[in-house]
């Protein structure tokens, strides 16, 4: 078993619970449990809550498969408030992430510069720069969307862990596709419809999304 594995197990024997009583309360298997208990699989992010409910804990504790206790949940909220270092400390993940960022700004950057300096061309090419800023954003969401934690405390809080990101990911290229294509073509006025057609892709994501939240609460 694993962390997540063993502490579920530990949870449910606790509550005299066994696995035929917790899998009806869920609205799973029993084989399902048995593979979260062992390790094999884990469960879809829409039951953290559910199980944390069930064993009165926190979906971070569930998740990190161990009760905190009352000096440590304090620590942790002091640093975070504080911006302790220990509070602000990345995960290998937003390391990642934060490389690939700066890795694509500074290639858009020398890129505008090489061309500037080589061809004098100043002018068309700035939107080189604030193409590699939207990048930057669009990899930022993709890493959240990729990161379980995140997407727990989102559904903790009610809120569908995809479609904000989704959302993020279709204005961003909207705009970055907008201003690629205006800067060459000068087709600024008609081609503003990219940017709206991206933002009402949002509105319908968005109607989608409190859709599926609602069946889940119902």
């Amino acid at each position: 078993m694993n962390d997540f594995g063993d502490f579920l197990y530990s949870l449910r024997r606790e509550k005299g619970m066994t696995q035929a009583q917790l899998a009806a309360m869920l609205g799973v298997t029993n084989k399902a449990v048995s593979k979260w208990e062992t390790g094999e699989a884990m469960p879809e992010t829409s039951q953290l809550v559910p199980i944390a409910r069930i064993f009165g804990v926190t979906v971070d504790e569930l998740l990190e498969g161990r009760r905190k206790d009352k000096e440590e949940t304090f620590n942790n909220e002091q640093h975070l408030f504080a911006g302790d270092k220990h509070g602000c400390e990345k995960t290998f993940a937003e390391k990642v992430c934060g490389a690939v960022c700066a890795a694509l700004f500074f290639a858009g950057l020398s890129s505008y510069l090489l061309i500037g300096v080589l061809t004098n061309l100043w002018s068309p090419y700035w939107v080189i720069i604030p193409v590699c800023a939207l990048l930057c954003g669009i990899t930022g969401i993709i890493f959240d969307m990729c990161n379980p934690v995140k997407r727990a405390k989102k559904t903790a809080k009610g809120e569908n862990p995809y479609i904000g990101g989704v959302c993020g990911l279709v204005i961003l290229s909207c705009v970055a596709v907008y201003l690629s294509v205006s800067v060459f073509t000068y087709l600024w006025h008609p081609l503003w419809v990219i940017v709206a057609a991206g933002a009402a892709v949002c509105v319908l994501l968005g109607a989608i999304g409190e859709i599926i939240n609602y069946k889940k609460r119902k």
